[in-house]
């Protein structure tokens, strides 16, 4: 290829849907990435007649142009059967059905009729005072009481962060709740409202698995745009603005590239190796603290006849108070039958997060031994599964705790300080992929007005 008009740094789900909107604007982009492999979180194994996913299993599109996108490179989304829209939480021991709504609330065994009671006294709750960075188990227990914070929002919120609602941050991983209370002055309310007209969203995968993301982009955009392998050993600008970036390719060899501009589409944690400029570098020295718990990704398959519960749902989330050595289960061939052979079942457990991080990091035989005991009780799975595999990230989703729009600011900053510079990732948009993938094409959409402009 010739003189790249942008260097991206990171082949995941950011940097390569970024890359492909560059092309397709008229952009020629070039892909760096220090692994083996382009894909970053999405990993998908196919063996044995199983499709199990090493990252995220899923996505929930919404009308924000996400799928528009996906169709336009030939990625024709799988939906998800009707069983998706019930959920389970674990509830001494058992499986009992999570409430959909603000309504559902107010029935669920989960609660005792004093948590319920408080849910109705919601509207009546005291606001935050102002300007404070109000964690999630604060604000819930203030507006829903502490019994709704512990037994519905903890689990939910470790399904999605794997994370603390004591440490996470509400304005910064739940804006939209923060949002409900300002223009309504009630949960309950907001929701209702909502009720009326609820926005569309879609459980989908692909027929090859999540990784068909990643490998149809970057099939799109074709080798000689996106280098593996490639480790980096120079990043500066010139004092004209232009980014140069020298790199080893497999082999060794010394390459280097310049263009006017630069995206980081890195893990945050990952700044701290590379050879950026004294003065960015010293920009985000506060990201180099960014807590991303370790989380492993258990698939076990089963005979059906060796699993007692009908798996008639989407999967069970596990609140901290249940003591459970599981995040959550995930009933994978309910969701897509074709996940696993016939007669067969694939369940995905996550294990480790900020709740118990030593338990990541345990051995296959450990793993394997303390997710049939989850199974076993939970779903009455008898005997061995036939099928195993562990996917192990030391560092996995980046926690939105107090203090993150302190460092979203720092990134704002350095996008003025330094022309031609910009970030994206699940650091600053929202963690779930669909909100990763959206602001990597509002990236790309931004540098290609600039470019045209």
């Amino acid at each position: 290829m010739g003189t790249p008009d942008v260097i991206i740094i990171g082949a995941g789900p950011a940097g390569l849907s970024a890359a492909a909107a560059l092309s397709r604007g008229g952009l020629e982009p070039l892909v760096l990435e220090k692994a083996a492999r382009h894909g970053g979180s999405l990993l998908t194994l196919r063996e044995a007649g199983y499709i199990a996913e090493g990252g995220p299993n899923s996505l929930m599109l919404e009308k924000d142009g996400v799928e528009d996108f996906f169709r336009s490179f030939g990625l024709v989304p799988q939906e998800a059967s009707a069983s998706a829209k019930k959920r389970f939480l674990v509830n001494r021991g058992r499986l009992v059905a999570a409430p959909s709504g603000p309504l559902s609330a107010i029935t669920t065994p989960l609660l005792s009729l004093r948590g319920k009671l408080r849910i109705l006294a919601e509207p009546f709750s005291r606001r935050a005072p102002e300007g404070v960075d109000e964690s999630v188990a604060d604000f819930v227990a203030r507006r829903l009481g502490r019994e709704t914070a512990v037994r519905l929002v903890d689990p939910m919120v470790s399904g999605i962060y794997a994370g603390d609602i004591h440490r996470l941050s509400l304005r910064s991983a739940f804006p939209r709740l923060k949002e409900m209370e300002e223009l309504h002055g009630s949960l309950l309310k907001a929701g209702l409202r909502k009720g009326r007209a609820a926005p569309v969203r879609r459980i989908v995968n692909f027929p090859g698995g999540m990784r068909d993301i990643t490998d149809t982009l970057a099939g799109f955009l074709g080798r000689e745009r996106v280098a593996t392998g490639a480790r980096i050993t120079s990043i500066t600008q010139g004092p004209e603005g232009a980014w140069r970036v020298e790199w080893l390719d497999p082999q060794g060899a010394p390459q280097r590239a310049a263009a006017p501009r630069l995206i980081l589409a890195t893990p945050p944690w990952a700044w701290k190796e590379m050879p950026l400029p004294a003065p960015l570098s010293s920009l985000l020295s506060d990201w180099e603290t960014l807590e991303a718990p370790p989380i492993t990704v258990v698939s076990l398959g089963f005979n059906r006849a060796d699993v007692g519960h009908a798996l008639d749902g989407f999967g069970a989330l596990a609140p901290g108070i249940e003591g459970r050595n599981l995040l959550g289960l995930l009933f994978q061939s309910s969701l897509f039958p074709d996940r696993a052979p016939e007669g067969r079942v694939l369940m995905t457990c996550f294990i480790g997060g900020t709740r118990a991080p030593h338990l990541a990091r345990l051995d296959d035989a450990g793993l394997r031994a303390l997710a049939l005991a989850e199974v076993s009780t939970l779903v009455n799975a008898r005997g061995g599964p036939e099928f195993f595999r562990a996917t192990r990230w030391e560092r996995a989703i980046p926690q939105y705790n107090i203090g993150h729009s302190a460092r979203l600011a720092a990134l704002d900053e350095a996008e003025h300080r330094f022309a031609g510079l910009h970030f994206t990732g699940n650091y600053r948009a929202g963690v779930a992929l669909p909100k990763t993938i959206h602001h990597a094409m509002q990236t790309a959409a931004t540098i290609l007005s600039k470019a045209k402009g």
